[in-house]
């Protein structure tokens, strides 16, 4: 299960900024929160989730989205089963308004009607750590990241010498995963290097209960890799990157259900950096790149979106207790979109940021942060942030923060064939949050975060689904609250629960936004070498479109169980068996869509 290790929002960039000291330490401290090389969580006024590689074992999924989606102020809208399109709403807010990174590199689909990234394809096995950074992030991360961050971090070199890490499962559906890391960590490099295959023969996309029979299955192949080398004691240089390749069967279409169409979908990226420790500042200089491809193959559409980025990255100690971060940014994407008619387009954006942190006493944090944009299209945008973090008592924290952010408007909103629309201008928004922490010991706590984001002007569509400007404020708001307690040395409870008003302009409610969502679990020993984890989610009060009439309708609420045995084979290995949908619920994340019956997973996991 994800420790929730801090409360609160604040600033952030990207795990771009780890050293290879750095990258194996990774249990207490935040690389996402601030623009220094990590911070301590309880020294943050950021609402920031950290998964380690650990807790993505134990929790027992294979699927990124399926694990997010039980983690507080997230929720899931999946247009079928593992591989099908799937959304991460962050408090109320459509994906679109998250910005996505993997190992640094900005994985929004430039090409999508909505920009995001499609979570559906990516599972756990090649990850190392995921951070999830909530409230407006533009004062670092610029347009886009109005809900916040999603940071995914491939597996990383931990331990010295070189290293192999093993993982197959067979299950359900005819499917199976396997993966392979290879790690080497020397005196001044380290290095790992992932391969990853998925394969689902899949279930009907399209709702089974609806009449529909056709299989939706999936495959992908994934490779990643990450590398860092110290040239001299201020010299470090480094490169990671990826490569994805993918078919997956989709339904849809009008009148809706069964189809035989099928996408076929490729994706890479890559970075380099290079870090120089002048003494009184050290310097950061990084050059990202990331295209992806999506061919229909009965339609015979066809996306495509490039993005090319360079960044500088300053920062200086002033005195013991204030730190100056500093630097440019800039960032050119495009995308052509081949249907009936053929579209292109093409922007670029060149940001300044600084960011000052400021540990006024042994008790008190603050963080403010400042950024302005300079879009090739749309002008200046300057958004800022101000976060704090105070510790009244050692056990306890108190997190407030204050931001402003915005989003362009996409190439695909902006150039689409016949849903374009070239005079849409940036939406504007400011968030504000507010949350404490009691840790209670060990790995023990409870927390409640205050959220409420207020968004001006959204781009939505007419009755002819032309994207267009709506005049208004839309408001998300609510509370998350998680906890974790130790009821022995051998058992553990935890849960988390959010609540979700997310209404648009007209104080109309957002579809396939939950009103509430509970989790609650259990780890157990239950024998030596033997652990059980179980979970519960209950998500209800959801309003969705119906696929034939458009009409907004009521969603069912559902209760899902899925639990987990691991037995350790040996120090090394570790074989689980894996039960999701214990009691073959019949249930919905997006209406028409089915998802899994009672499944069952068989894998083994070892290291050498």
């Amino acid at each position: 299960m994800n420790r929730l290790l801090a409360t609160t929002a604040a600033l952030a960039l990207s795990t771009s900024a780890l050293t290879a000291q750095e990258s194996y330490d990774l249990e207490a401290i935040t690389v996402t929160a601030d623009l220094s090389d990590g911070t301590e969580t309880d020294r943050t006024g950021a609402t920031v989730e950290v998964s380690t590689r650990e807790e993505l074992e134990n929790a027992g999924d294979s699927s990124v989205a399926t694990y997010l989606s039980r983690q507080p102020g997230l929720s899931l809208a999946a247009s079928g089963g593992p591989g099908s399109l799937a959304d991460i709403r962050m408090r109320g807010l459509h994906q679109k308004y998250v910005k996505v990174q993997i190992d640094g590199i900005d994985v929004l689909d430039p090409s999508s009607p909505s920009p995001s990234y499609d979570f559906g394809l990516m599972g756990v096995s090649g990850l190392g750590r995921i951070e999830v950074l909530k409230g407006s992030q533009s004062a670092q991360y610029g347009s886009s990241a109005v809900a916040g961050v999603i940071s995914l971090q491939s597996r990383r070199a931990t331990e010295e010498g070189t290293h192999v890490y093993l993982s197959g499962e067979i299950g359900s559906y005819d499917s199976f995963g396997l993966a392979a890391t290879v790690t080497n960590l020397g005196e001044r490099h380290n290095f790992a290097v992932t391969l990853e295959r998925l394969e689902f023969g899949g279930f009907s996309s399209a709702d089974e209960e609806d009449g529909n029979t056709e299989a939706d299955g999936f495959s992908s192949v994934r490779l990643s890799f990450n590398g860092e080398y110290d040239l001299t004691d201020a010299l470090s240089i480094g490169l990671s990157g990826f490569a994805e390749k993918s078919t997956v069967a989709i339904d849809g279409g009008f009148p809706f259900g069964d189809t035989a169409e099928e996408t076929d979908g490729t994706s890479n990226g890559l970075r380099a950096f290079a870090r120089y420790d002048a003494g009184a500042i050290t310097h950061q200089f990084e050059a990202t790149y990331y295209d992806i491809e999506r061919d229909y193959a009965v339609s015979g559409n066809r996306y495509e979106g490039e993005r090319h980025g360079l960044r500088y990255l300053g920062q200086a100690t002033l005195s013991p207790s204030v730190q100056l971060n500093f630097g440019a940014d800039y960032t050119e994407e495009d995308f052509t979109s081949s249907t009936f008619i053929t579209a292109t387009g093409k922007q670029n954006t060149t940001g300044v940021f600084a960011e000052v942190n400021w540990a006024a006493s042994s008790e008190l944090d603050v963080s403010a942060a400042l950024r302005h944009d300079a879009h090739n299209r749309f002008g200046g945008h300057t958004t800022g942030r101000l976060a704090l973090a105070w510790r009244p008592q050692e056990d306890m924290i108190v997190r407030a923060a204050l931001a402003t952010g915005f989003r362009a408007p996409s190439l695909y909103e902006l150039y689409a064939p016949i849903y374009g629309n070239d005079t849409l201008t940036p939406e504007t928004s400011r968030s504000a949050e507010l949350g404490i922490e009691k840790r209670l010991g060990g790995d023990d706590f409870v927390k409640a975060t205050l959220f409420y984001t207020e968004v001006d002007d959204m781009i939505g569509s007419d009755a002819f689904f032309v994207y267009t400007q709506v005049p208004g404020t839309s408001v998300s708001k609510g509370i998350e609250l998680s906890g974790r307690k130790a009821l022995s040395d051998k058992v553990s409870l935890f849960g988390n629960y959010t609540y979700t008003e997310s209404v648009d302009e007209n104080d109309l409610r957002e579809l396939r936004v939950p009103r509430h969502n509970l989790v609650l679990g259990l780890e157990a020993e239950i024998a030596p070498r033997w652990n059980i984890i179980g979970e519960l989610q209950h998500v209800a009060d959801t309003l969705d479109v119906d696929a034939q009439t458009f009409a907004t309708i009521e969603g069912d609420d559902y209760t899902v169980v899925n639990a987990m045995v691991t037995y350790d084979v040996s120090d090394s290995a570790e074989a689980y068996f894996r039960i999701e949908n214990i009691g073959d619920v019949e249930y919905q994340t997006v209406n028409g869509y089915g998802q899994s019956d009672r499944a069952f997973y068989l894998g083994l996991r070892a290291k050498f």
